[in-house]
C-alpha cells in the first residue's frame, strides 16, 4: 500500500539536479586527488542556493552570516574548482569583479550590465543566437560557447540622474 500523500517524498527537478551536480562535484574533486571538506560542500550548496550572479566576497559574508568559519582563500579556491569541473561560470561583467554563476546545462542567457550601479539583468534572446548560427554558417565557423554583454545605464540609475537634473 502506497504511503499517504503527505508522507510520500516529493522529489523536484530542482533537488534533483542539486544532487546530481553535487554528485559531479564530488567526483571530479575525487578524481582530481582534492579532498572532500565539510567546508567545500557547504561552500557547494551555498553557491547552488544562489539564483543569479554572486561574487567570492557575497559569498564569504553570507557563509559567514550564517556561522561558517571559512577563508577568503578557501573561498577563491573552490569557485575555481567549480569553473574547471563545469558547474559554475566566471565572468567579468563590466568593468568591476568577477561574478559567478551557477551553469544549466542547455540554458543559455546574455546579460546587460550596468556602468553605473553594477546591476547585471539576465536574458534570453532567441532572435541573437539565430544570428549567431548564421554568422558562424557563413564563415565555416563551429562555435563553441560564446559570452554577449551589453553596457549601459539601467532604467533606475537613468531615473537618478534624470531627477538629479531637474
Amino acid at each position: 500500500m502506497a504511503p499517504p500523500p503527505s508522507e510520500t517524498p516529493v522529489e523536484t527537478p530542482v533537488r534533483d539536479r542539486h544532487a546530481r551536480e553535487r554528485e559531479e562535484f564530488l567526483r571530479y574533486l575525487r578524481e582530481h586527488g582534492h579532498r572532500v571538506t565539510s567546508e567545500r560542500l557547504t561552500l557547494f550548496d551555498e553557491i547552488f542556493s544562489q539564483h543569479g550572479h554572486i561574487d567570492a566576497e557575497q559569498l564569504l559574508d553570507s557563509l559567514q552570516e550564517r556561522g561558517v568559519k571559512i577563508s577568503r582563500a578557501t573561498v577563491y579556491r573552490n569557485l575555481d574548482l567549480l569553473v574547471e569541473c563545469g558547474l559554475a561560470r566566471r565572468h567579468r561583467l563590466g568593468c568591476r569583479r568577477y561574478l559567478y554563476e551557477h551553469v544549466h546545462p542547455g540554458q543559455h542567457h546574455d546579460h546587460l550590465v550596468c556602468t553605473e550601479c553594477g546591476r547585471v539583468v539576465e536574458f534570453v534572446s532567441p532572435g541573437i543566437s539565430a544570428l549567431q548560427a548564421e554568422i558562424s554558417r557563413a564563415h565555416g565557423f563551429v562555435p563553441t560557447r560564446h559570452s554577449l554583454q551589453i553596457l549601459g545605464i539601467c532604467n533606475r540609475c537613468a531615473e537618478k540622474e534624470e531627477s538629479a537634473e531637474e
